[in-house]
């Protein structure tokens, strides 16, 4: 991706979390998305939201779940909430039959994790989220006017929104400034980007089991500016996208088994950090 003035972009605020910022030029200067656009009948269908705020100015999305917190400096800034998704449901647990406790290992139960009852995940916030991202990052993909910020695009994004495996799938494309931060950097964790999936991932599953500890990741490699991230699930995570990776420039990354939208917001959370990082190095 050449370097071109910035038109939208995420940030990580831990006390908050994930931001996402556009520039008033783009907002004030597109055409507003029509409320009969096939893709926003396309989700309304699957998923029955009754309404989306297309408006620039005010919350946004589907059910207008991304909340409008006001304009700094250039950018609307609209918060993304991360709902609480894992919920205990009023069944005992079938292993330990309520009691939270596994008598063979004189331990808490594995299957509830102590807890004594069944649970159960409820998307439904967390789909709104996740389909409003996916409307509006397809929308702001290719910009019709350019805008006057001095700091260029560091990234584009796109997610899928559906009910089913890879259903929280999310790629894009690393500009030049990103990748030329990651091949001057040592190869190494990147802890910032490593606390904000896990800050996303405590919000939504209400607590993080010690055996999920060691699965969230993100490291270099080296002088290539090969970046990978992951979080719990089915070797989840981010990576180049295949043969993607030249000497200069930007490069395109995708995913591996993002099945929900914990993942997927973990992951986009990671982004933002990574944002983070670069916007501050370039000050």
């Amino acid at each position: 991706m050449d370097r071109i003035p910035c038109w939208y972009e995420l940030s990580w605020r831990p006390a908050v979390g994930v931001i996402l910022r556009i520039h008033q030029e783009f907002a004030t200067g597109v055409k507003p998305i029509r409320q009969d656009a096939p893709i926003l009948e396309s989700f309304k269908a699957d998923f029955g939201f009754k309404e989306f705020g297309g408006e620039f100015g005010k919350d946004l999305g589907y059910e207008h779940s991304l909340k409008f917190l006001g304009q700094v400096g250039q950018f609307l800034e609209y918060h993304v909430p991360a709902s609480l998704c894992r919920k205990l449901s009023d069944v005992k647990c079938w292993k330990c039959e309520g009691t939270g406790n596994d008598e063979d290992r004189e331990d808490k139960c594995l299957y509830c994790d102590g807890e004594g009852r069944e649970v159960v995940y409820d998307y439904k916030e967390a789909y709104a989220v996740s389909a409003s991202h996916s409307t509006l990052f397809d929308y702001m993909r290719f910009p019709e006017i350019e805008t006057p910020a001095t700091n260029s695009q560091l990234m584009t994004i796109h997610t899928v929104t559906i009910q089913s495996l890879h259903g929280g799938s999310i790629g894009g494309e690393y500009g030049e400034d990103i990748v030329t931060f990651l091949r001057q950097g040592p190869t190494s964790m990147i802890s910032e980007m490593v606390e904000a999936m896990r800050g996303v991932w405590l919000k939504m599953e209400g607590k993080i089991p010690s055996f999920y500890d060691y699965e969230f990741k993100a490291y270099t490699q080296g002088s290539d500016g090969w970046l990978n991230t992951s979080c719990p699930g089915n070797a989840c995570g981010l990576h180049p996208s295949h043969g993607s990776i030249g000497r200069h420039g930007g490069y395109e990354f995708s995913c591996h088994n993002a099945d929900n939208m914990i993942q997927q917001l973990a992951m986009l959370a990671s982004l933002a950090a990574l944002q983070d990082l670069v916007r501050n190095q370039k000050k």
